[in-house]
């Protein structure tokens, strides 16, 4: 059987695909399973990084202003046109999965124009216009959210199944994690992460509160800023010593992720949800201008369960960043009960529940496949 991915855009759409393919891969009987992804560095980067195959479209994202980008991404779109077509005549995929993106559009609708049964997997509470088109085209679409139900006039092939995890993210060890950064299992360990880019106002408050923290010999600390922010921070920072750990991007977030008691980041889906199967209490920080705000809205599902607490992007600083990080890293008991309330929101079947719905609908395609041709 072969299995078509298709998402790119962000690591945030890539990530779910991945999870899934690592399901297939492991639990049934060798299914070929073909990525498609954009012209980006990055999305070529982290599948290859797993290990799995892979081919990249010209599409883009649909700039948001008129102007000359426009007209790349209509000759983008042209010639991704014809990239799909070629690839799906050529491959001939048993079944098609899209997470999401520019990717995700061209791959699933003319795989549905050829008849190839497509699934869809939306990672937000608030699903982005591709994902909201292809629903109506889609054998099922796997929601994260139950809340994003409403913004599909389709229900018929909804199915709640939240959002797949790599299995990695869960198996880390604290220890081995704390020793290779150099920290100490002693103190109390604060994650502060703006994204794979990083994110300035997340750094400046970071800075800045952590100066504040400083006679809190007790906590230590791990920042992620990206390249653009890692010099000034990294010096910034000197004097907390081997305190605090600075990197400009951490691969393999699952190891940082096992050493966190407390962690700042902003609230992606793939981020939420994993900081909900590995239990880490967070400080969300909303990116904020994220399409339909969607980053509150999924922030609000671990802030309304007591799992995390939320600082909106426009009143961050330095003052409430430290007073939040201060107060709930004084309450062990208050980040005991937010880890439990956050594993309770995690779904840790999700990737093996779409891995068993994309092998039962491509099976169905091969057996009726077979029974035309021997009619």
């Amino acid at each position: 059987m072969r299995v078509l991915m298709a998402g790119g855009g962000t690591g945030g759409h890539l990530y779910p695909a991945i999870a899934v393919a690592q399901e297939l891969a492991a639990r049934h009987k060798g299914p070929e399973i073909l990525f498609v992804v954009g012209r980006k560095m990055m999305e070529r980067e982290i599948v290859a990084q797993y290990g799995f195959k892979f081919v990249q479209i010209s599409a883009k994202g649909m700039p948001r202003k008129a102007g000359i980008k426009l007209l790349g991404f209509a000759a983008a779109a042209l010639v991704s046109t014809f990239e799909v077509l070629f690839l799906l005549l050529r491959w001939r995929p048993n079944v098609i999965l899209g997470t999401g993106g520019y990717v995700s559009g061209p791959v699933l609708t003319f795989g549905w124009l050829l008849r190839i049964p497509c699934v869809v997997q939306e990672q937000n509470s608030v699903p982005g216009l591709t994902n909201r088109f292809l629903s109506r085209l889609a054998e099922e679409v796997h929601l994260t959210f139950a809340e994003s139900r409403k913004y599909f006039n389709r229900k018929d092939n909804l199915k709640l199944t939240g959002n797949p995890v790599r299995k990695e993210l869960l198996r880390c060890d604290k220890d081995v994690g704390l020793q290779k950064l150099g920290l100490t299992p002693d103190r109390l360990t604060v994650l502060i992460m703006g994204g794979s880019t990083g994110a300035h106002s997340v750094n400046l408050a970071a800075v800045g509160a952590l100066n504040k923290l400083f006679y809190r010999k007790d906590l230590q600390f791990i920042l992620q800023t990206g390249k653009q922010d890692f010099q000034w921070v990294k010096q910034s920072v000197q004097p907390f010593g081997d305190r605090v750990v600075v990197k400009p991007y951490i691969a393999s977030v699952g190891e940082v992720y096992c050493c966190a008691d407390l962690m700042v980041c902003r609230a992606g889906a793939m981020t939420v949800s994993e900081v909900a199967a590995c239990g880490i209490p967070a400080i969300f920080v909303p990116y904020p201008h994220a399409i339909y705000d969607h980053q509150v809205q999924n922030a609000r599902n671990l802030v309304d369960r007591g799992a995390a607490e939320m600082i909106l992007d426009r009143e961050l600083n330095a003052d409430i960043l430290a007073a939040t990080i201060g107060r709930l890293t004084s309450d062990e008991s208050r980040l005991k009960r937010m880890s439990i309330n956050a594993r309770s929101f995690a779904r840790l079947d999700t990737a093996e529940r779409i891995a068993k719905a994309l092998v039962d609908i491509g099976e169905a395609r091969k057996r009726s496949h077979r029974n035309v041709h021997d009619y």
